[in-house]
């Protein structure tokens, strides 16, 4: 369940290899699993382990993030399955879901993360994988930091984004937002499972998909401070539409998300 074909990363090396910041390196070989759900039973998210967001969150995005709901998230068949449904809901007109550890469990110091995961598709539709500096509710974002481990947005097929957000005191934004990132075109993300990741040693950190990075940088020198070293949280959730997800096709639901495992080691 957890091997992948060769020719996937054949694949995958020729479309990096077209990207200016793609590098082919080795990866770490000393690591140890500290976290993981595989995803073994069946019902909601292990409640020790994950939490939810609940309502309109941001982006002014369109879906009603749902708490413990059965028809937006659950487990079946060794699968975490994040489910958006063009539905009324309270207020909304589509509900999804948004889990996460904050509060469950926070991740220090030099890590690798794994995430085997099969994405939705069509127009309007914005998956992602992601971290946070576990800090947020004290300082906020940016300063807590933002590691964007995988997007997706529909209306634009094939592609995927890795990206850093961080609060950046060279700028002249009151809230000092600065980003930095890069994108892999794929073609087959929506009918196969790749291992999106992300590792961070000291403040470095790198995005990779299937063992190869293709995006890097270290903390610059007017990012907040220790943001880049501060513990970090994870999230993944399904989002409608919103700034970056655009106009939605209603014709493209019900739309299901698959997290074959999630994996945090510990680098040596």
């Amino acid at each position: 369940m957890k091997a992948f074909n060769c020719l996937i990363g054949a694949l995958l090396m020729s479309a990096l290899s077209g990207m200016a910041q793609t590098k082919s390196m080795p990866m770490e070989k000393g690591k140890t699993l500290i976290w993981s759900d595989e995803f073994n039973y069946k019902g909601l998210p292990d409640s020790t382990k994950w939490d939810y967001e609940e309502g309109f969150v941001r982006n002014r995005e369109k879906q009603f993030y749902t708490r413990a709901r059965l028809k937006n998230c659950y487990v079946k068949r060794g699968k975490l399955v994040i489910k958006s449904l063009k539905e009324k809901y309270k207020d909304a007109d589509y509900t999804s879901a948004s889990i996460n550890t904050l509060g469950k469990q926070h991740f220090d110091g030099n890590i690798r993360v794994e995430i085997r995961a099969k994405i939705p598709s069509g127009k309007g539709i914005w998956p992602a994988l992601w971290m946070m500096g576990s800090n947020i509710k004290q300082v906020g974002w940016p300063k807590c930091v933002e590691f964007d481990i995988m997007e997706f947005v529909g209306h634009t097929p094939s592609t995927i984004h890795g990206t850093l957000h961080w609060a950046d005191s060279g700028l002249k934004d009151p809230n000092g937002h600065k980003s930095s990132g890069a994108n892999v075109k794929m073609d087959d993300v929506h009918k196969k499972y790749h291992v999106y990741g992300l590792e961070r040693k000291g403040d470095s950190v790198k995005v990779f998909i299937d063992d190869k990075y293709y995006f890097s940088m270290s903390a610059p020198a007017t990012a907040y401070k220790d943001s880049f070293t501060s513990p970090l949280y994870l999230l993944m959730n399904t989002a409608i539409g919103g700034e970056w997800g655009g106009d939605i096709d209603d014709s493209i639901f019900a739309q299901k998300f698959y997290v074959d495992y999630v994996r945090v080691y510990k680098l040596d």
